[in-house]
């Protein structure tokens, strides 16, 4: 084969590695789900396309000063595919499309503890649903007792930890300061707390024994320092500890994390659950 016949056949190499980089970056821009991505990279094999050119530059650069620069310019083109590629799959890992993506962080920017967000736990749990919160009134709502309700016939299985209305003053207090709008003094939490235990306690006795066995409430008598939920293998934690007036106006613009269960920080905040629900033995509100 000529100097020229391999020109050309490089050449052409090198128009169809261009469509397919062209066809890459389009498809990127208008495919958002990692299936078709991962597709996408099947069709287009830029893989093996990658491998090609790179051993095409290594025997170009044997040859003239043309075919040296021919060979540079195909290395450069090998550079590219590799990022999009690279791009491709950094995709697929933050969305949700690769078993690896069950370690991403995911962001949620709205919705942290919520009427919905409580909707949202107990309708999509399979087998578990814990709440670790401050004040317990959206809990003693009639509507969330009935989501729970549901969830609860259906097997799953929901704890709660709020603070304790048996708890001294000075935890009060504390919990005063970081209680999100809106704020009550001590003596008025304390009486909020014991109301809605009262509720929460009447509504569930006329449950069914099923959805009964499958619900429990302890309430915490130490100063608050978390605040999250867990659903099955998922943590979702917000930033409800910090200072009152550091929180957004409205609560439903409150943002916050999910954290697989079985990997840090999702894994110490687990423990602390548990750790938190058997100091808390001793101030039953509701259980098995």
């Amino acid at each position: 084969m000529s100097w020229l016949d391999q020109t050309n056949s490089v050449l052409g190499v090198i128009g169809f590695a261009l469509t397919i980089v062209t066809l890459v970056k389009v498809q990127s821009v208008h495919r958002a789900q990692s299936e078709e991505r991962a597709l996408l990279r099947r069709l287009y094999g830029t893989e093996s396309l990658a491998g090609h050119l790179r051993s095409a530059a290594s025997f170009l650069r044997q040859g003239e000063q043309d075919a040296r620069n021919l060979a540079e310019e195909l290395v450069r083109m090998c550079g590219q595919i590799e990022g999009i590629s690279r791009a491709l799959d950094s995709m697929n890992r933050i969305r949700g499309g690769t078993p690896e993506s069950r370690s991403v962080v995911r962001l949620v920017e709205r919705g942290y503890y919520t009427p919905p967000f409580y909707a949202r736990v107990v309708n999509d749990a399979q087998s578990n649903a814990d709440f670790l919160m401050y004040r317990n009134l959206q809990i003693a709502n009639v509507d969330i007792l009935q989501a729970m309700e549901r969830a609860a016939k259906r097997g799953v299985h929901i704890r709660i930890l709020a603070i304790s209305s048996e708890s001294t003053d000075g935890v009060l207090e504390q919990a005063a300061m970081v209680l999100p709008w809106p704020q009550v003094p001590p003596d008025t939490l304390r009486r909020q707390l014991a109301e809605s235990e009262d509720r929460i306690r009447s509504v569930v006795a006329g449950w069914p024994t099923r959805a009964r066995r499958n619900f429990e409430y302890r309430g915490y008598v130490i100063a608050p320092n978390m605040h999250f939920a867990r659903m099955d293998g998922t943590v979702m934690q917000g930033f409800v500890g910090t200072l009152s007036p550091a929180q957004p106006d409205q609560l439903d613009d409150r943002g916050y994390v999910e954290l697989p269960r079985d990997r840090e920080p999702g894994a110490t905040l687990s423990r602390h659950f548990e750790e938190l629900w058997a100091q808390s033995a001793a101030h039953v509100v509701l259980e098995v």
